[in-house]
């Protein structure tokens, strides 16, 4: 580091979140560089800084770590479907590569967390709730948290994204919000299973715009971060009001038992949502419904857009080392 000034390395930067990130640390005038092996992308074309590497690749992490003063770890196999393709993929980079880098970085670290590891609670949920993690996703972000406690790091706990990140980085049809208005969008219709489950929700802009706030936080932890918390028929019911589909409530139970509603008092109270604006759903919503009537994303449910379904492709390919 030179001159004190802030030098960020974006582990897992070409990704979905990653591409607000890019964006915001350029608007900022703060330099970076991007690392990340390209899991979920075929190429990067974004004209940043940008180092091919993997985060089991630790002796070229340990000759590039250095050079930074930050490290935005975005890196992860991420959904509770993806992470079961390939279990010991999943805690070698989840968990194993995040014990390596507290031992290895003196710096500030922000590392991106899940409001999974909730699981399935009926009370509002702050940070100092017990978690109750119901998948080996939840479990392994649980467990990198522990090894970052006595680092200076900014943990998140991120609610379910949504929305379109930037023109560059892969567009993720897996969750919530972004499936089910693909869904209203192409078939004029979605179902909502069960429905009274609660989830929070946040648009990938804002996250971003809190992970770049969190290089100079004052004080390293927790947080929990969302824009609202949601019963999913009640998610059902606005994407229908906007896009003018049908939607059928189906009494069945859903396959998910995650429900939990979290509080963002720490973080606001903070300064992590200082946003230029907190972006809702249905913004979020007319993003991913421009798209698709536009007929920008040709194909909605190609396999590229799902995290468990691109890794299995992968994984079959043996693509994996």
């Amino acid at each position: 580091m030179k001159n004190g000034k802030i030098h960020v390395l974006v582990v897992g930067g070409a990704g979905y979140i990653g591409g607000s990130v890019t964006d915001i640390l350029q608007e900022r005038g703060i330099p970076f560089t991007v690392y990340d092996n390209l899991l979920y992308e075929h190429h990067y074309l974004k004209p940043v800084d940008f180092v091919f590497g993997d985060v089991r690749d630790t002796k070229k992490l340990k000759k590039l770590l250095p050079k930074f003063s930050h490290v935005i770890w975005l890196a992860a196999v991420v959904g509770d479907a993806a992470c079961q393709v390939r279990p010991s993929l999943t805690t070698e980079v989840n968990r194993d590569a995040v014990e390596w880098l507290s031992k290895n970085f003196r710096g500030r670290i922000v590392f991106t967390s899940t409001c999974s590891v909730y699981g399935e609670n009926i009370n509002e949920a702050k940070e100092t709730t017990k978690p109750k993690p119901l998948s080996l996703y939840a479990r392994t972000k649980l467990e990198a948290e522990q090894f970052l406690k006595k680092k200076d790091t900014v943990v998140l706990r991120l609610g379910t994204v949504f929305g379109v990140s930037d023109y560059f980085s892969r567009l993720r049809m897996d969750l919530a919000v972004n499936y089910m208005t693909a869904s209203a969008a192409t078939k004029g219709k979605l179902s909502v299973y069960g429905g009274n489950q609660w989830r929070p929700f946040i648009h990938v802009y804002n996250v971003a715009e809190a992970i770049v706030n969190a290089l100079t936080l004052p004080k390293p932890g927790i947080y929990n971060l969302a824009a609202l918390n949601y019963q999913i028929k009640k998610l059902g019911k606005e994407i229908a009001s906007i896009t003018g589909c049908k939607v059928e409530y189906i009494k069945a139970k859903s396959k998910d038992e995650r429900n939990y509603h979290i509080s963002i008092k720490k973080a606001n109270k903070i300064g992590l949502l200082n946003f230029k604006k907190m972006l809702d759903v249905p913004y979020g919503v007319q993003q991913i419904s421009y798209l698709i009537n536009s007929g920008k994303i040709k194909y909605t449910d190609s396999d590229v857009y799902f995290n468990e379904r691109h890794i299995i492709n992968l994984n079959n390919e043996n693509r994996f080392k």
